[in-house]
């Protein structure tokens, strides 16, 4: 075996420290259009269709998406390691399945809002009308999540942090523009026209990189490689299915409750959501691709030293965080939705499940680091494994709660949830690197 040098730790700190601030502006771009809709549309049973023919018209895009990211991110470590790079073969597969996500999102989303959330009448067509303006997400979200995980294990993570801008940026040019004429619609074509310009964007700079990326071939790629890729991905899509079933799932016993209960719940997790993209999400993307060379060379030992060192950073900073928004709960609110229709009486029950979120933050950082060491570690099916359980006690906790403590009931399903998961994944670290070897 080849004698590697392991990456700085402290070039791997400083980078995942500048992704995180641009990571700030693009969450904050999110929390500012959060803002505006908030404004804009308060709280009805328009805003519940919205937000939950959103949730439907992303769930298949983010699980394929973001399972083809991950295993391309480990395929490119060891196509680097072995100095065979082409993803030419690859690049037909993957548009292929996201033209087929998007025609599976328009054909479904009728059955989908009526089975899933129990709607009818009005709030079910207007539910369908929103999710199947959105199924061009099916292709975008796929294919730009598809190029973030190309452009990340190329060490171009600025690339993929500003292009995320677009998304929000033209959802709240909507918004301003047209939600007087539209209404809720605007939003919504906003959403998808921001998508357009966000793959765009991506598809541009690996272009621009065609010799890196798409190198002519000197001999026909290993028939091998290709199944354990695809393999790969359909055991990480399924574990991502499973797991994404748990905000569905969050969803349908919410629809039981009062109107209003699925946008309270909505605008309560948005700060809890722009912390974890900024301690959880953007460390993780950004040690990810060294996580996965370190694996590729068998450096277990730098990969372990590697993620404590880094769960000595996040983790004290993300709960001190979390106990400012908890205390804070109530004038955050204030200051970012108290304006235009959103009353008092959403301040208060907002300000309240807000409070619960924010003890998710530092369990789910921790999560987020393991869950990276095993996906490095090449351990799929212990992903998969540890998807299953979150699921099941989410819905046995939903079930739990909900009735008793509503909305809040819900995120604290959500808590209990991310501390499962944590203890579970730390648990199966060492089975996973034991594997590895």
């Amino acid at each position: 075996m080849p004698v590697t040098s392991s990456p700085s730790v402290k070039l791997i700190l400083n980078t995942a420290l500048l992704l995180t601030a641009l990571g700030m502006f693009v969450r904050a771009s999110g929390a500012v259009k959060e803002i505006l809709f908030a404004r804009a549309f308060g709280v009805s049973a328009d805003t519940d269709a919205f937000v939950l023919a959103l949730t439907y018209a992303t769930f298949l895009p983010t699980v394929l998406g973001g399972a083809v990211a991950t295993a391309l991110v480990v395929e490119q470590a060891r196509a680097t390691a072995s100095s065979k790079n082409d993803l030419g073969v690859l690049t037909m597969w993957v548009v292929a399945a996201s033209c087929l996500c998007a025609l599976l999102v328009y054909a479904l989303a009728s059955v989908a809002m009526s089975t899933l959330f129990s709607l009818t009448g009005d709030v079910l067509d207007k539910a369908t009308s929103y999710a199947r303006a959105m199924s061009p997400l099916g292709f975008l979200m796929v294919l730009s999540l598809a190029m973030s995980g190309v452009l990340n294990s190329a060490k171009q993570f600025y690339v993929v942090g500003i292009s995320a801008l677009a998304t929000p940026v033209f959802m709240m040019v909507g918004i301003l523009a047209f939600s007087g004429k539209w209404g809720v619609e605007a939003a919504v074509w906003g959403l998808v026209a921001g998508a357009f310009i966000e793959v765009g964007v991506l598809a541009l700079r690996i272009a621009s990189q065609r010799t890196l990326f798409f190198p002519r071939r000197d001999g026909a790629r290993s028939r091998e490689r290709e199944w354990l890729f695809w393999r790969s991905v359909s055991v990480l899509s399924f574990a991502a299915a499973v797991a994404a079933v748990s905000p569905i799932i969050d969803q349908a016993f919410l629809a039981r409750l009062d109107t209003g209960a699925v946008t309270n719940l909505n605008y309560a997790s948005k700060v809890n959501s722009l912390l974890i993209g900024l301690f959880g999400t953007a460390f993780g993307a950004a040690i990810y691709p060294y996580l996965s060379d370190l694996a590729a060379q068998r450096d277990l030992k730098g990969l372990k030293r590697l993620t404590w060192r880094l769960a000595a950073v996040v983790v004290p900073i993300s709960g001190i965080t979390s106990l400012i928004v908890y205390v804070f709960s109530r004038e955050i609110v204030e200051v970012l939705f108290a304006r235009g229709n959103f009353t008092a009486t959403a301040v208060a029950e907002v300000s309240a499940i807000q409070q619960v979120f924010a003890i998710q933050l530092v369990f789910y950082v921790g999560g987020v680091l393991a869950m990276r060491v095993l996906n490095a570690a090449n351990a799929a099916r212990f992903v998969l494994l540890i998807s299953c359980i979150t699921v099941v006690a989410n819905a046995l906790l939903d079930w739990l709660f909900y009735e008793s403590l509503g909305a809040r009931g819900i995120a604290l399903a959500a808590v209990l949830t991310s501390v499962i998961s944590l203890v579970v994944s730390v648990i199966l670290i060492r089975p996973a690197l034991i594997h590895r070897t």
